[in-house]
């Protein structure tokens, strides 16, 4: 059955996909951050801010780190100085090196103008603010940037409770269609060897001549091995009780569940192979289609 969560107790997933947004202000000076997640294999964050806040990022990304674990991060400031005197300077050095990068390859002089419209090359800065008043504004970006974050990890926390009750349903099938197959598991093995065994009794008779019993019981096990699927679906119900404890583990349990995922799809590949009655592959094949599902919705876990 699917575990549920109390009225007052946090999601116990985090989904990768969020948005936040902050605005704040120092004096006349004010700002808006915003923060959009999506599914990612780590941490990657993409910042967008003006280049007097440059310093400030390694600062950002901890305090970042320190609400999420996984996902494409995209962070975003915009910064709004009044009466400030903006000034366009140019980054001589990474000029300089693009200039002979591209002396080498084309063996002349390359175009200055496409040069400076490079990414990195032309920055404006704002002269208007001492060094106090960019480390007070810095301060406060700052401060502002860890709202962000936590509102973004709320966000996330949010679509992980819906994610928690999808795969929570989900488990619940899987567990179905295992208790669904293992009946018929028995019934394909005894009416196999029944097979077998009027088979046997046939060729006998067209023979005129009996098959030794233990001859007959030998082949009898060799294929009750090959269509014996009580291995895989004990693996199966091991892997829902996993699936299980890492939905209500609280830690971070995507690349755990992917893994799951697999290891679902394995046991249902190999139910249909060796299901030995059309009933038994119609179950293998249900299974699969839940678990596709499941591995979809797991894409989105942190």
């Amino acid at each position: 059955m699917t575990s549920d969560l109390s009225p007052m107790q946090s999601p116990p997933l985090q989904s990768m996909t969020g948005f936040a947004a902050v605005d704040g202000s120092l004096g006349e000076t004010t700002w808006n951050w915003s923060l959009k997640s999506v599914n990612g294999k780590s941490l990657d964050v993409r910042w967008r801010m003006p280049g007097r806040m440059d310093g400030i990022e390694a600062t950002l990304k901890r305090l970042l780190q320190g609400q999420v674990t996984r996902g494409s991060v995209s962070a975003s400031l915009q910064l709004d100085l009044p009466g400030a005197r903006h000034e366009v300077q140019v980054n001589h050095a990474a000029l300089d090196r693009l200039a002979q990068v591209a002396r080498r390859r084309d063996g002349r002089e390359p175009d200055t103008a496409a040069l400076l419209s490079l990414p990195g090359i032309l920055e404006t800065r704002s002269t208007s603010l001492s060094e106090d008043e960019q480390t007070a504004l810095n301060e406060a970006v700052i401060d502002s940037f860890a709202l962000a974050a936590k509102a973004l990890r709320l966000a996330r926390l949010t679509e992980g409770a819906q994610l928690y009750h999808v795969l929570s349903g989900l488990v619940d099938q899987i567990e179905h269609h295992t208790g669904e197959a293992g009946p018929l598991a028995d019934a394909v093995t005894v009416a196999m060897a029944e097979r077998l065994s009027s088979l046997a009794a046939d060729l006998a008779l067209k023979a005129s001549t009996a098959i030794p019993e233990d001859r007959l019981a030998q082949e009898a096990a060799i294929l009750a091995t090959k269509a014996d699927v009580r291995e895989e679906l004990d693996r199966l119900r091991v892997h829902i009780q996993s699936a299980r404890e890492l939905l209500t583990s609280g830690e971070p349990a995507g690349r755990k569940l992917d893994f799951l995922a697999q290891e679902f799809m394995r046991e249902a590949n190999t139910l249909c192979s060796k299901a030995g009655s059309m009933a038994l592959t119609n179950i293998g094949l249900a299974l699969k289609s839940v678990v596709d599902q499941f591995k979809e919705q797991v894409a989105n876990v942190e």
